[in-house]
């Protein structure tokens, strides 16, 4: 039975409901009187923000925070983008006071400053343990006194509509009524983060998926640098309770170290510097500890972190002390299990400057769902701060737009909606749809992990293409949930192939890409940016540009 679709409006649509998507928003509601709407059915990883990258050590400069940046990214950093990174940091100050947020510091007054690895200083700025929820808090308040901002809680943005080349709004899932919307609006903001939940085993939380790459590259927009997933690599294993749950690895800088199951410091077999490298190196030693037997019973490595002592512990990681004392372990006397997980994807939509999506006219991008500002490997630190300066940017952009750009109170769009929702097609066999997202999850882990080959991507990009079309071809005349079980496991399966791709046409390995059969190359020869787009007869293109 045909599904029916509401329809509504609004001057601004906002996807997204972590940080980047309510910073965009607040600027968006500088503007008095403006509707706004906020999309979500969770807020990703904004509470897990433990701080963000500031240049405010003595020893430190934007200059010098740009250097680690465009360094740790191999060389594959747009630029440009990485420039506003690092140079927009310092005027967040300013912002983060009116919301009421003020960093930490130490007796002296000087700001309490924590090392991430990548960084030539101590960098990471936060307020407590819990800085990304004090933010979240400050701004949502301000935004909740607005009676023209809507927080569509529980709701989720499944595909974008277009007139031509412009986007116009979204079909929106409202899981507490079960219904469809048609969210038509005159600017579109996309903030609904990375994709790194697509992997079975990954630090993300579960509302996080490939809806936001997956929904741009139906629009038209192009992807680039999928093929960079930043493992993390201190998620724990176990016990069951944390697994997935990453440690901060400032710690490194603090005394901490990485044990394998024989009580060796394996580290200092494979760096002089031990610990203390960039996370993609780390990743890559202690995945091979584990795969070459050395790795403890629940497949990791201990983090040691009993050299840091009990009173830096309490005092600069105390939610972390907290989340292992609730399930009994004191991480100050006993070593933990932790392997590498697939944390930030480095890869998404290509933006303008100003945040725009490249070739769609009413569409900007920010947070973790945009691609080319870290590069082949991030800094620590540096995803709280993109999510700040480019919310920003992306919500002041879209205020200009929205001054010259107003359309027609209603602009049709049943047509594209009724064939999302109302798709013909082959009734889904019962439980195929778990089978298919197990499929996706074997390849993922298989293929697509911390160590790849070329040929075992080329069979994964052809069962990624098979599972797609098996998926596409299924009808969306069922109900509510089946629905939308459907259109996730597609996006999620696009997010995969565009990894895939990706993946395969990068034949050497880069920062965290790492291709077992081409280790080595000249770092000159590397440098192109791989770029994934939607073809005219629908399947997936994929590209080198030169950067």
């Amino acid at each position: 039975m045909p599904k029916n679709i509401n329809i509504q409006t609004f001057d601004a649509l906002v996807i997204g409901s972590g940080i980047s998507g309510l910073v965009a928003a607040r600027r968006l509601a500088e503007t008095k009187g403006r509707s706004i709407a906020i999309l979500g059915t969770g807020v990703g990883a904004s509470p897990y923000v433990h701080g963000f990258n500031m240049p405010l050590h003595p020893e430190d400069s934007v200059d010098l925070f740009l250097k680690d940046t465009l360094v740790s990214g191999r060389g594959q950093c747009d630029v440009p983008l990485a420039t506003t990174l690092c140079s927009k940091a310092p005027e967040l100050i300013p912002v983060l006071k009116e919301l009421g947020i003020e960093f930490d510091r130490n007796a002296d007054g000087s700001y309490s400053l924590l090392r991430p690895l990548g960084a030539s200083v101590p960098r990471v700025a936060s307020a407590g343990n819990h800085t990304g929820v004090a933010i979240m808090n400050a701004i949502k308040r301000e935004l909740e006194a607005n009676p023209t901002v809507y927080f569509m809680e529980n709701t989720r943005a499944l595909r974008l509509l277009k007139k031509d080349d412009r986007v116009i709004g979204a079909v929106v899932a409202d899981y507490t009524n079960e219904v469809f919307s048609a969210y038509v609006a005159d600017v579109v903001v996309l903030a609904c983060g990375g994709f790194c939940n697509i992997y079975p085993f990954s630090t993300n939380s579960k509302d996080i998926g490939g809806d936001g790459v997956a929904m741009a590259y139906y629009a038209g927009a192009e992807l680039t640098d999928m093929e960079f997933i930043q493992f993390e690599p201190s998620a724990a294993v176990a016990p069951q309770e944390l697994r997935g749950k990453s440690v901060i690895t400032t710690m490194y800088f603090e005394g901490a170290v990485l044990k394998n199951a024989k009580g060796e410091r394996f580290m200092l077999n494979y760096s002089e510097d031990a610990e203390c490298v960039n996370k993609d190196v780390q990743a890559r030693c202690i995945f091979r500890e584990i795969a070459e037997g050395r790795g403890t019973e629940n497949g990791g490595v201990f983090f040691d972190a009993t050299g840091v002592g009990r009173e830096k512990l309490d005092t600069l990681y105390p939610s972390y002390v907290k989340r292992y004392a609730d399930v009994g372990i004191d991480i100050a006397t006993t070593p933990f299990e932790i392997a590498p997980a697939p944390h930030t994807s480095l890869g998404g939509v290509v933006i303008n400057s100003d945040c725009s999506v490249k070739g769609l006219r009413g569409l900007y991008a920010c947070g973790e769902a945009v691609g080319g500002i870290h590069g082949a490997n991030r800094v620590g630190g540096n995803a709280g701060l993109e999510i700040l300066v480019f919310g920003n940017i992306a919500g002041e952009s879209a205020c200009e737009f929205l001054n010259d750009n107003a359309q027609d109170a209603y602009v049709p769009c049943m047509d594209q909606a009724n064939a999302i929702v109302n798709r013909e097609g082959i009734p889904p066999v019962p439980g195929r749809a778990d089978a298919i997202r197990a499929e996706l999850g074997k390849i993922l882990s298989e293929d697509l992990n911390v160590l790849r080959n070329g040929a075992a991507i080329e069979k994964a990009i052809a069962k990624l293409n098979e599972l797609l079309l098996e998926v596409r071809g299924l009808t969306t005349a069922i109900p509510f949930f089946g629905i939308v079980k459907l259109l996730r496991l597609e996006n999620d399966l696009i997010a995969a192939l565009a990894l895939a791709h990706s993946a395969y046409l990068r034949n050497e390995s880069c920062g965290c890409h790492v291709r077992t059969d081409c280790p080595d190359a000249d770092p000159e020869s590397a440098k192109y940016r791989t770029v994934v787009s939607c073809g005219e007869d629908g399947t997936m293109k994929a590209d080198r540009k030169n950067i």
